[in-house]
C-alpha cells in the first residue's frame, strides 16, 4: 500500500531533519562547550513546558524561543538546532496520545526551522556574530527580522501543513487563525534575545537582572489573565448553552403546534448551515444568525389557529392570509430578544420570492436576505420530504424537480444548485444522526412498555364493533355510489386511531391502517372535532389510496354523550367528491353510530346512561342486558 500524503509528507520532513542535524552534530566540537551554552540549553528545555495558551485561540507563547535566539546569537546555529530537537523528543514522549509520526515531525521541523534561521542570521550579521566590530544599528535590526521571520515562516508553514494533512482541512484555515501570536511571540523572543547577549559579544548581565524579573512577572501575570479569561468564557458557555436550550425549547413548542416532528427542525438548522457553509460564507456571526434563524423560522405559528395550521387539504383564501401572518408575528416576537447576530430579517424574510411575488414585503432578487434565501429552499425541500396532515410525504427525486422548476420564480437559482449538489451528503448526515437518536433512546427508555395498539404477533388489529353497527354501516354507505367506510376507534392510549371495522370493498392493507392523532386526515378530524369534505384520502391511504381507486373523502368525528369515541371516514373512488346530500348522509351516520355505541340502560325507577369506547380486535364485547332505545 502506498503511502498517503501525511506520511509522505513526514518522511520528507524527518528526512530533511536529520541531514540538519547530522550537520550540527558535525558542527558542535567537544572542546568549544561552555558554560553559557549548556545554561542555555537547560533554560530553553526546562521553559518550554510553561507555554500559555492564547484565550480562544488554538495557539501558546513561550519563553523558551529567547534562549533558542541566545544560543544562534552566541554560538550559531547547531547546538540551538541540536537543542530543540532533543525539545522536541521529550514533548513526544510526554504526550498522552503519542504517535510515531508525530515523534519524528516534533524532532524534525524545529531543527530544520532553527538551523535554517540561524544559517540566514549568520549571513546577514557576519562572523565573529554581530561582534562590536561588526555590528550596526541597520544591520542589527536586518539580522533580528530576518532570524525571526524565517523562522515563522518554517515553524507556523511546516506545522500547519502537517496539521491539516492529518485533519484534512484547509493549510490557510489552520494558519490563519494562529499566525499574528505566533509571529508576535517569535519576533519579541529575538529581540530580547539580542538584548540579553550583548549583540553577540557574550551575556550582557545587566540586561539580565533588569529583563529576566519582568519576564517572570509578566508570565504570571499573563497566566493569571488567561484563566480568570477562561473562567469568563466558560461562564459565557454556560449562558449561551442555557440559551441554546431555551431557544430550541420554543423551536420544539413550535413544531409540536404545527404537528411535525423535532427531527424537522434539526434537518432544516443542520442543512441550512451546511449551504451556507459550501457558499463561502465564514463570518461567525453570520453563520450563528442563520443557525438561530433556521431553528425559530417559524416561532410566529405559535399564534396561529390550530384548526388553520393543521388543517387537511388546501387552505381558503382567509385561511392563507392568516398563515401570511406567522413571518411577521415571529419577527415581531423575536425582535424583543435582542439577539447579538440579525436573526430576525431571516425569520421575517425566508417566504419572500426570487422574482418579488412573495410575502411579507415583496423583497426581489439579492434584496432579500442571504440567510433567508438559503433557509427558503431548505425548508421547502425539507417540508415536501415530511409527512404532513395536508398532504403524504414526496420522494427527494419529485422534490428537487420542483425545487428546479421554481429556480429564479422562487428561489435563488445559485442555491438551488448548490443545494441539490449538497442532498446524497446531507441524507448520510440525516440517517447517522437518526441512528445516533435510535441508540440513544436505546440506552435511555430502557425496556419499552408494549404497544396497546398492537396483537401479540406485532401486526395491527382489526377491530369489531358488532353486527348492528357493522350492518348499519354497510347499509347507510351503500346510498353514496362507489364509497367505501373506515370505521376508526380510539385507542387505549388514546393517542392512535385504529380501524374498527371497514367496508368489504377496502385492501386489508387499508384495514391494518393505525393514524396518530393530529396526523393524516382522520386523525386531524380527531384532534380538531369537526368535519372535513371531500379531502384527498392518500393522507389516511398515503399510495394504497391510488391503487384501489380513493378519488375523495369526507370524514367526520363520533361522539357518545359529548366523549370523542371515533371518526366516521367515507371514500369514494370519483373525483367530484361527495354533495350536500352525501355530506349529511355521512354525518348523520355518525350521530346514529354515537348513539349506539352510548347504549342506554333502563334501571329500576330511572334511566342510566353509560358511555362505551370503540374496541379494536380482540377486546372482549358484552351485550348489554336490555337493548337501548335507540336500537
Amino acid at each position: 500500500m502506498g503511502l498517503n500524503r501525511l506520511q509522505a509528507f513526514v518522511l520528507a520532513v524527518a528526512a530533511l531533519g536529520g541531514f540538519v542535524l547530522f550537520r550540527a552534530f558535525a558542527a558542535i566540537e567537544l572542546g568549544s562547550l561552555s558554560i553559557y551554552m549548556v545554561l542555555l540549553a537547560i533554560l530553553t528545555l526546562a521553559s518550554s513546558r510553561f507555554s500559555i495558551k492564547v484565550p480562544n485561540r488554538p495557539a501558546t507563547v513561550s519563553v523558551s524561543e529567547v534562549f533558542v535566539f541566545s544560543l544562534v546569537v552566541l554560538f550559531g546555529p547547531a547546538p540551538a538546532a541540536v537543542t530543540v530537537a532533543i525539545d522536541g523528543l521529550c514533548t513526544s514522549l510526554t504526550q498522552r496520545n503519542r504517535r510515531f509520526y508525530r515523534g519524528l515531525f516534533n524532532v524534525a521541523e524545529p531543527a530544520i526551522s532553527t538551523w535554517t534561521a540561524g544559517t540566514v542570521f549568520v549571513a546577514i550579521g557576519g562572523f565573529p556574530l554581530l561582534s562590536s566590530a561588526h555590528a550596526s544599528t541597520p544591520r542589527l535590526l536586518l539580522a533580528t527580522i530576518s532570524l525571526a521571520a524565517v523562522y515563522f515562516v518554517l515553524n507556523s508553514g511546516l506545522t500547519a501543513i502537517a496539521i491539516a494533512l492529518e485533519s484534512r482541512t484547509s493549510v490557510v484555515e489552520v494558519w490563519r487563525p494562529n499566525a499574528a501570536y505566533v509571529a508576535i511571540n517569535i519576533y519579541a523572543a529575538a529581540s530580547i534575545a539580542m538584548l540579553v547577549t550583548g549583540n553577540g559579544t557574550g551575556l550582557n548581565w545587566q540586561t539580565v537582572i533588569l529583563i529576566v524579573p519582568l519576564m517572570i512577572l509578566s508570565y504570571v501575570a499573563y497566566n493569571e489573565a488567561t484563566a480568570r479569561t477562561d473562567e469568563a468564557n466558560q461562564h459565557l458557555r454556560q449562558v449561551e448553552h442555557w440559551y441554546h436550550s431555551a431557544v430550541e425549547m420554543l423551536a420544539i413548542a413550535v413544531d409540536t403546534k404545527d404537528q411535525v416532528t423535532h427531527g424537522h427542525i434539526r434537518r432544516v438548522q443542520r442543512h441550512t448551515v451546511a449551504v451556507a457553509k459550501a457558499l463561502g460564507v465564514t463570518n461567525d456571526d453570520e453563520l450563528k444568525a442563520i443557525e438561530g434563524g433556521s431553528l425559530l423560522h417559524d416561532i410566529g405559528k405559535l399564534a396561529v389557529p390550530d384548526y388553520v395550521l393543521n388543517k387537511p387539504g388546501a387552505l381558503s383564501p382567509a385561511e392563507f392570509e392568516i398563515i401570511k401572518l406567522h413571518v411577521t408575528l415571529g419577527a415581531k416576537i423575536l425582535g424583543l430578544v435582542e439577539f447579538p447576530y440579525p436573526v430576525v430579517p431571516i425569520v421575517r424574510h425566508h417566504h419572500e420570492w426570487w422574482n418579488g411575488a412573495g410575502y411579507p414585503d415583496g423583497l426581489k432578487g439579492s434584496d432579500i436576505p442571504f440567510g433567508a434565501r438559503i433557509l427558503a429552499v431548505v425548508d421547502c425541500f425539507d417540508a415536501l420530504t415530511s409527512d404532513r396532515p395536508y398532504r403524504p410525504k414526496l420522494s427527494d427525486s419529485v422534490a428537487i424537480d420542483m425545487l428546479r422548476a421554481n429556480s429564479a420564480i422562487a428561489y435563488d437559482p445559485e442555491i438551488v444548485e448548490k443545494f441539490i449538489e449538497l442532498v446524497p451528503a446531507l441524507r448520510r448526515a440525516d440517517r447517522a444522526a437518526e441512528e445516533q437518536e435510535d441508540s440513544v433512546d436505546a440506552v435511555v427508555g430502557g425496556d419499552r412498555v408494549p404497544d396497546p395498539r398492537r396483537s401479540p404477533d406485532g401486526k395491527s388489529a382489526i377491530g369489531s364493533v358488532g353486527p348492528y353497527v357493522e350492518a348499519l354501516i354497510n347499509d347507510r354507505i351503500a346510498h353514496i355510489p362507489s364509497a367505501e367506510a373506515c370505521l376508526f376507534a380510539l385507542n387505549a392510549s388514546g393517542d392512535h386511531l385504529v380501524v374498527a371495522h371497514a367496508t368489504p370493498g377496502l385492501d386489508e392493507r387499508a384495514r391494518s391502517t393505525e393514524l396518530p392523532i393530529g396526523r393524516s386526515l382522520s386523525g386531524w378530524v380527531a384532534a380538531n372535532r369537526s368535519t372535513i369534505r371531500n379531502s384527498d384520502p392518500t393522507l389516511d391511504f398515503r399510495d394504497l389510496a391510488s391503487a384501489i381507486g380513493l378519488g375523495s373523502c369526507t370524514s367526520t368525528p363520533v361522539f357518545a354523550l359529548g366523549e370523542l369515541v371515533g371518526v366516521l371516514s367515507v371514500y369514494v373512488k370519483k373525483k367530484n367528491g361527495f354533495s350536500d346530500e352525501d355530506v349529511r348522509l355521512v354525518c348523520s351516520l355518525a350521530q346514529e353510530i354515537g348513539l349506539r355505541i352510548a347504549r342506554i340502560d333502563d334501571g329500576p325507577g330511572r334511566m342510566r346512561v353509560r358511555p362505551v369506547k370503540l374496541r379494536p380486535a380482540g377486546s372482549p364485547q358484552r351485550t348489554p342486558a336490555v337493548a337501548s332505545r335507540a336500537d
